[in-house]
């Protein structure tokens, strides 16, 4: 029976502490891709990629890609987070914009993939 118990806390201690941290993670749907952030003690992770293998064979995903994020980090700003670096609206930055030309160049054959970025925040002093 004490075996059974200790089985017992530690598979629910484990089951809260899964909880715990997916309340750290949240995904947001675009028309043609997934959006996952990521909530770290001083950062924000941004991770996303196509749908649909369909909607990774064209620019478009990486455009929208860049709108999710840019409107998420933005209305971060206005719930007190000032980040260390200039938010633009690629925040996806260099390496997004290349794959989104090379797929407008050539895209057969081009295998779309996940972009990420992380962002490190400091709360605003009030």
């Amino acid at each position: 029976m004490k075996l059974l118990s200790s089985l017992l806390v530690c598979t629910l201690g484990g089951i809260v502490s899964m909880l715990a941290e997916a309340d750290d993670a949240q995904s947001t749907l675009g028309h043609l891709v997934e959006l996952s952030i990521t909530h770290n003690d001083n950062s924000i992770g941004l991770s996303c990629l196509p749908r649909t293998e369909a909607a990774g064979e064209t620019a478009d995903w990486v455009i929208e890609c860049n709108r999710l994020a840019y409107q998420y980090l933005i209305s971060k700003t206005g719930e007190g987070i000032e980040f260390n670096r200039q938010v633009n609206e690629k925040p996806f930055g260099m390496a997004a914009d290349f794959m989104a030309k090379t797929l407008m160049t050539d895209p057969s054959g081009f295998k779309a993939v996940n972009i990420s970025q992380e962002f490190e925040f400091t709360h605003k002093k009030t």
